[in-house]
């Protein structure tokens, strides 16, 4: 068995993990991303967290990250839980297998399943200051810790 330099070992992880990272499909973003989002909240907060995700995609904008749902999670400030990672580390497999079939049953539901009203925005209750573009929406349900929004104008 041959043997390798510890740096050599170190960047062939370091370029394996970057391949993976890239690698990662729609389905599995979505996933990380509500889970990043609404681990802690009750599933229906975690279905909504979902379709704010689908509605952006849906609208196609690219200031939400464009129409592939992958996109729109990764979108640079758009969900706080990618902001300066490659990833979203999983510590709690059972919760996010969960979130995983929630994910995957909304990932190509037609809008008309959609329980929000097209809801396209969310932030958590507990902010010291909310957001700025909540004056651009409309509230439309608060679920555990987070508000939901619908924006006024696409």
């Amino acid at each position: 068995m041959p043997v390798f330099p510890s740096a050599t070992v170190l960047i062939f992880l370091f370029a394996f993990g970057a391949i993976l990272a890239v690698k990662m499909d729609d389905k599995e973003i979505f996933a990380k991303t509500v889970y990043g989002e609404a681990r802690g909240e009750p599933e229906e907060g975690q279905i909504w967290v979902a379709w704010v995700i689908k509605n952006r995609a849906r609208a196609n904008k690219s200031y939400w990250g464009g129409s592939k749902i992958g996109d729109v999670c990764r979108k640079p400030l758009q969900f706080s839980s990618w902001n300066g990672k490659s990833d979203i580390v999983v510590n709690d497999r059972r919760t996010y297998e969960k979130i995983k079939r929630l994910t995957d049953s909304i990932y190509d539901a037609p809008a008309s399943e959609d329980p929000t009203g097209s809801s396209d925005h969310f932030h958590s209750k507990n902010m010291k200051k909310y957001p700025s573009w909540i004056r651009n929406c409309n509230e439309v349900k608060t679920i555990g810790n987070h508000i939901f929004y619908k924006s006024i104008r696409l």
